[in-house]
């Protein structure tokens, strides 16, 4: 497929012109988009939605996240589609369409970072920001073949990013190549420091989630990158999942209930049913739910320690046909969100790698690391990429 299809595929009609925050810089020689949900001055952020595009409400400042490549001398390419206002895993847009799978284009991207992901797979930028909630980064990034980080919770700001679950949202990037991954971490970050030695952890019980088709091919491969194995889901992955749910959907209500709720407000049937959802979760739902986060995130932290890193899948399975059954996508999400909220829960970074292909397209090994753990993070996809099998990314 053409470049200039998949750029148009992926940016939306309301995108700035390209420009420049400085002509000089550590990424000057880069370029990068932005996922529609983040301000820049003298935009619309539309987040997906018409009614908001409709408006017309024109940001005043650029998102402090987004200025930050700016400055270090990035040329922005303008702005991508996103799932509407963030609620989506697959990156399609009732209103706006689904940007392409470069590496699968009868496949869907993953969202809700879609647009982001489908403009760093079909080379038309170098990387693109996006959001985290719930796999924001990481399922586009293992459907598109490309890297995509989610960052520690509240190391990058998302002032200027419209919240969709603020105890969850965070700011992440996707690129092609580790060196652009961390050339773009160094800018946020500083200059990386010296690396101890990493231990690398198997998850056992997260290999039995997925397809067998992806776990035979994932499996081999994680051992023998990794040096131990382990039980990730303590008290059961339904326990996770029991965990997330109200927490998530509850922040969601807070957030975006009464905006979505004002008569007349133009949404889409799936919008409407997840806010209708969202409605419905109590005090009595989300009380023992925050006791839980607190219980997992310090099994976590104490497993990783400052040097551990944990091997998972990233997603359940491929990437779904475009206009597969909607009770495919629901079984799909919910076995996916297994596997991604463990980071989202604990607000751990995470990194997806374009480790390998299955029937011809692309899967997505993630490695999580303890708070702040970008660094080894990204040293280690640099250090695994080197051993991949030529044409796997």
């Amino acid at each position: 497929m053409d470049a200039e299809t998949i750029r148009k595929a992926a940016f939306v009609g309301h995108s700035p012109a390209p420009f420049r925050g400085a002509e000089t810089g550590p990424l000057s020689d880069l370029s990068f988009a932005v996922k529609d949900l983040f301000d820049i001055a003298g935009s619309v952020t539309a987040c997906g939605n018409p009614d908001r595009l409709k408006a017309g409400q024109v940001a005043v400042a650029t998102a402090p996240s987004v200025q930050v490549p700016l400055a270090a001398g990035a040329l922005c390419m303008g702005k991508t589609h996103t799932d509407e206002v963030a609620c989506g895993m697959f990156g399609d847009n009732e209103f706006f369409g689904t940007p392409i799978n470069p590496r699968a284009p009868s496949r869907v991207p993953g969202g809700s970072s879609s647009g982001s992901a489908s403009a760093v797979a079909g080379g038309i930028v170098d990387f693109a920001l996006g959001s985290d909630t719930g796999g924001s980064v990481r399922v586009p990034g293992s459907f598109c073949g490309i890297f995509g980080l989610r960052t520690t919770f509240g190391r990058i700001s998302v002032a200027g990013v419209m919240a969709m679950a603020p105890s969850f949202d965070t700011v992440g990037w996707m690129a092609r190549t580790p060196d652009v991954m961390s050339r773009v971490a160094e800018v946020y970050f500083g200059a990386p420091k010296p690396l101890s030695p990493t231990r690398l952890m198997l998850a056992r019980d997260a290999f039995a989630i997925p397809n067998p088709r992806v776990a035979e091919a994932l499996t081999p491969l994680a051992r023998t990158l990794t040096t131990t194995e382990v039980d990730l889901y303590r008290g059961g992955v339904e326990h996770w999942l029991a965990t997330f749910r109200p927490l998530q959907l509850g922040d969601l209500h807070a957030t975006l209930g009464t905006w979505a709720a004002q008569p007349g407000r133009k949404v889409s049937a799936s919008i409407a049913q997840r806010m209708q959802l969202a409605s419905t979760v109590t005090a009595a739902d989300i009380a023992p739910a925050t006791l839980w986060r607190d219980q997992l995130t310090g099994y976590m932290v104490d497993l990783l320690g400052d040097d551990g890193v944990l091997c998972i899948p990233t997603a359940h399975d491929l990437p779904p046909e475009i206009g597969g059954g909607l009770e495919q996508l629901i079984e799909f999400r919910e076995k996916t969100l297994a596997l991604t909220c463990v980071a989202s829960l604990t607000r751990l970074p995470q990194l997806n790698i374009p480790a390998t292909t299955v029937e011809g397209v692309p899967v997505g090994l993630s490695f999580i690391a303890g708070p702040r753990g970008e660094e080894p993070l990204l040293d280690l996809a640099a250090e695994i990429y080197a051993q991949l099998p030529e044409g796997t990314a």
